[in-house]
């Protein structure tokens, strides 16, 4: 069921994301599978309203995340209807059932477990619905994946702290990794570009890897963990903003600096408080992800899977979408903040 006129909208507003996203590396492995073709043939229906099941409205990410969505709906000519599934993976199983129960056309979905979303997906193929992944991971047989680059984020903190503390300082390097939660694929996906250029690198070390439970307080009671069992430590990559907040508390706590002469946090997200932490000295960098940017695409995605058109993908196999990240220090920080504010 194609519209002429919000066709030719959906292909301007698809121009401007093409743009938004050079510099994404196109064939990328993604996890997820092979086996997520859907045979169903989606129906836009009318008035056309796309649903949201947002893990956690009440994280900083997942906020923008749903301005991105709603800025994507609003770009295709459709209404959004969003569903606060707070973290609980039962919430959302059902949450994701009443927005399809509401007459949706498209279903966007950032997972509190993808292990819990078959059951969604197929309910909503049932009623010829699409689904988006938006981040996290994914199961079953979804229509389109969007996610940041979570490899090339890890290569890119690596080549930061590698290009910080051989400017500063001599060899050899100590560093330490605080990961996200087991199982978390896009914390795993991190962890393995920032191994891969430190294992290039024999001048670099990691002493440790430790599971910070995604949290401030993880982060803090694991790099307190590092810190204690290994005195020269010159570097710390936090797999999120929290984590890495966490280190930067213990690390401070603990006498030492921030930076080149104490120690080298960097963390990935780009929430607002890791660029406080930043402007302040407290953290030395973070991976800017564009939230808001992943939430737009996602949204057009799915306008676009009603339209009957194949997106621009990254891994056809796993029917995924890259964007692209950045590194964000106190250099650069005010255009970063002067490009996120004007969008």
């Amino acid at each position: 069921m194609r519209s002429t006129s919000r066709a030719t909208g959906l292909a301007a507003a698809f121009a401007v994301a093409a743009i938004a996203l050079v510099g994404c590396t196109s064939g990328s492995e993604t996890t997820g599978g092979t086996d997520n073709a859907s045979a169903t043939e989606f129906v836009a229906k009318s008035p056309l309203k796309l649903g949201y099941s947002v893990y956690d409205l009440s994280n900083p990410a997942f906020q923008e995340w749903e301005a991105g969505v709603r800025a994507g709906a609003e770009e295709g000519g459709a209404e959004l209807i969003v569903a606060d599934q707070k973290s609980s993976e039962a919430t959302q199983v059902s949450g994701s059932a009443d927005l399809i129960n509401q007459g949706i056309s498209g279903l966007i979905v950032t997972p509190v477990q993808p292990a819990a979303l078959p059951q969604t997906i197929d309910l909503a193929h049932q009623n010829q619905i699409p689904v988006v992944i938006g981040d996290i991971g994914v199961a079953g047989s979804y229509d389109a994946y969007v996610v940041s680059d979570s490899v090339e984020a890890g290569r890119q903190a690596a080549n930061y702290i590698i290009e910080q503390l051989t400017s500063s300082s001599e060899p050899p390097y100590e560093v330490a990794i605080i990961e996200l939660h087991a199982g978390s694929v896009v914390g795993e996906d991190r962890d393995a570009g920032f191994e891969e250029v430190m294992a290039a690198n024999g001048d670099f070390t990691i002493v440790a890897s430790v599971d910070g439970n995604d949290t401030v307080e993880g982060g803090y009671t694991a790099a307190k963990d590092i810190l204690a069992a290994n005195p020269d430590v010159k570097a710390i990559f936090g797999t999120n903003g929290g984590t890495a907040l966490g280190a930067s508390r213990a690390v401070l706590e603990s006498g030492r600096s921030i930076g080149q002469d104490g120690v080298v946090i960097i963390g990935i997200d780009g929430t607002q408080q890791e660029l406080d932490a930043i402007a302040d000295g407290t953290l030395s960098a973070t991976i800017g992800q564009d939230f808001y940017g992943l939430g737009r695409l996602a949204a057009l995605t799915a306008l676009q899977l009603l339209e009957g058109d194949s997106p621009a993908w990254d891994d056809i196999d796993a029917k995924t979408i890259l964007f692209p990240t950045q590194v964000v220090t106190a250099d650069n920080l005010e255009a970063y903040l002067e490009a996120k504010n004007n969008r």
